[in-house]
Formats: C-alpha cells, sequence, structure tokens
C-alpha cells in the first residue's frame, strides 16, 4: 500500500500537476490524487497526459484521476452532453492507462437541503452510470463514487444497483463521520469495492445544532486508521492511500429528525459507537489534550500544512510498518 496525497490538500499553493508531484516527491510521499478543479482535465491531449505519466513512472508515483459528478441533478448542461463529456473522459485517461477513476454524487448537504428528494438523487445516479457501461466495459474502467455528503450506505446501494465490475467506492475516512457513521464499520461496509481513498481525520463534538466534524491530520483525530487499514488491505493490497487534508468545521444536526429520515440505514449500535467517539473527544478537549477548537480554526491553515502533511504521512507509515505492508519510501 503506497501513501500519497490529494491534490485538493494543496489547493492553496496553486501548483501544476508536475509541481504536486514534485512537492509530494520531496516529501517522500509516492502518488497524487487528482480531482477536478487542480488542471488535470481529460480535455488535455492525450500526449499531455501521456507525459505526465511517463513523469510520474519516473519518480515511481501513483496518479489517480477524477471525471464530474455522476448525479444528473448537478449537472450544468443536458444529460446527454454530460454522458459524453464523461465518455471521453474515461476514453482520454483510459489511453494514459487510468482506468480507477473518482466521481461524486453529491457535493455538500443535498443529502439533508435539496428539493428533490435524495431517493431520486440516488435512481437518477445509478441511471446515468448505468448508461456508461458500454464506455467503461469498452475501456476496462470503474468509477469510484467518494462518500462526499453521502453515507456510505448510499454508495454501497449504489454500486451494488450498478455492478461492482464498472462502479465501486472511493473511501473518505473522515467524511464517515458527517453522517454518524463509525469510521470503522463504514470501511468495513464498503472494503469489498474500495479502489481509491481519501485519508482524512478530524474529531466530534458537541456544537450548538447536534454535532460538528473538525478537520485534523491523520493520527490527530477520532479516526482509527490501523484497523481501518487492515481491513482494506484484506481486499485490496495494492490500495494508495491518499491523504487529502483541510481544516472547516461541519456542523450536522444529529439530534433532528429531519436528520434522522435520510439515514434510516444507520443502526442504533452504530450510531452510539459515534456518540462514543464524540464523549472521548469532549473528554480531550475539557482536559486540554486537544486545542480549543477556535484558537486551532484560527490558524491559517498554510501555517499547518507543512506539519499536518508529514504528521499524517509519519503516522501511516507506522501503520503500515506495524502490519507489516510497509512501501519502498
Amino acid at each position: 500500500m503506497k501513501i500519497g496525497i490529494d491534490s485538493f490538500t494543496l489547493r492553496e499553493l496553486n501548483l501544476d500537476p508536475y509541481q504536486c508531484l514534485d512537492y509530494a516527491n520531496k516529501r517522500g510521499l509516492e502518488g497524487v490524487q487528482f480531482g477536478g478543479i487542480d488542471g488535470l482535465s481529460p480535455n488535455r491531449d492525450v500526449g499531455e497526459l501521456l507525459n505526465l505519466k511517463d513523469y510520474a513512472d519516473s519518480l515511481g508515483m501513483y496518479i489517480n484521476v477524477s471525471v464530474n459528478s455522476c448525479n444528473p441533478l448537478q449537472f450544468n448542461q443536458s444529460e446527454d452532453e454530460e454522458r459524453t463529456a464523461i465518455s471521453r473522459a474515461i476514453q482520454a485517461f483510459a489511453k494514459t492507462g487510468w482506468h480507477e477513476l473518482r466521481s461524486v454524487i453529491s457535493h455538500s448537504d443535498e443529502r439533508y437541503k435539496h428539493p428533490v428528494s435524495w431517493n431520486i438523487h440516488l435512481s437518477k445516479s445509478i441511471d446515468f452510470l448505468r448508461s456508461l457501461r458500454p464506455v467503461l466495459e469498452e475501456c476496462g474502467s470503474r468509477i469510484n463514487i467518494e462518500n462526499h455528503g453521502d453515507s456510505t450506505f448510499d454508495v454501497l446501494h449504489i454500486v451494488e444497483a450498478v455492478g461492482s465490475d464498472i462502479c465501486g467506492v472511493c473511501l473518505d475516512t473522515g467524511n464517515t463521520l458527517v453522517n454518524g457513521e463509525d469510521p470503522v464499520q463504514a470501511a468495513r461496509r464498503v472494503a469489498p469495492y474500495t479502489h481509491m481513498t481519501h485519508i482524512k481525520d478530524g474529531i466530534v463534538f458537541f456544537s450548538a445544532n447536534g454535532v460538528s466534524r473538525q478537520g485534523k491530520a491523520p493520527g490527530q483525530g477520532n479516526v482509527d486508521f490501523a484497523s481501518i487499514i487492515a481491513i482494506l488491505h484484506e481486499y485490496n493490497p495494492d490500495l494508495p492511500l491518499s491523504i487529502e487534508d483541510h481544516k472547516w468545521i461541519f456542523e450536522f444536526p444529529v439530534f433532528e429528525k429531519d436528520w434522522f429520515i435520510p439515514n434510516s440505514d444507520l443502526t442504533p449500535y452504530e450510531f452510539g459507537q459515534f456518540i462514543k467517539l464524540v464523549s472521548v473527544t469532549e473528554q480531550k478537549l475539557a482536559s486540554g489534550e486537544l486545542p480549543a477548537v477556535d484558537v486551532y480554526e484560527a490558524i491559517p491553515y498554510l501555517e499547518q500544512m507543512e506539519e499536518r502533511i508529514a504528521s499524517g504521512a509519519e503516522h501511516l507509515r507506522g501503520i503500515l510498518k506495524k502490519l507489516n505492508l510497509q512501501s519502498g519510501k
């Protein structure tokens, strides 16, 4: 298992893809996962993409890539136009040798606040992904849906409905917390279908309207990466572990009826495990073991980025070593 970074982590540095690879390589990281806002567009000439891949190969680094959202209710153009655009992206990336592709269904909190029922979002997304089967089969590619604003229950439902040969999971370990899931149980739920990751940590604590999550570097929050990595490795020994780190506090009203209705798959036991994490955090905040939320959040991310990335990578390396799964660097 290789440890890399998601380019969104580096967004404030305004690096091009080559610079992202250089940045990661100089810090002992082994790959970069590119999202949709960092310049690695499938509209680039295939020759340019191949040159980038050759450069990454020369450094011994992996590249993961993304396509646009597969939720028709998120499209900025007609469904046919978006299907054509994503199909071209799949083909361009396949020619470069990139077949595991990240995408999303939810950008933010549509699961709770969009005027259209969330179940309709899911059904339309399933239909759209199914419509991409011919090009995905032709290219030997797969679209991996990230649990972004949605839960791992949602993503699992999509994968099972579409077919795991062309649809999988990009597991964001920290995003599990936003839907009241236990990160370890969530990982176990989707592990058989996980081909990409966002390795993210955070703490959860009680706030004015429920519970909030504050982003932390891997190893500094509530996510049990030792258990999660062991689970994921069982199903995919070569799974890349791409750190996605950022600040921001997200609040979610876990005690309100409108929050629970879309989370009908969440069992009382798992929600109890989630609240247990909240309790642990509250004790650490009260004792001073963790810095006060507002004080920590007030520090600009760029001032902490280097330390957070280094600390997170070291934490993951320690786990891989302990599990005898360490990579080459």
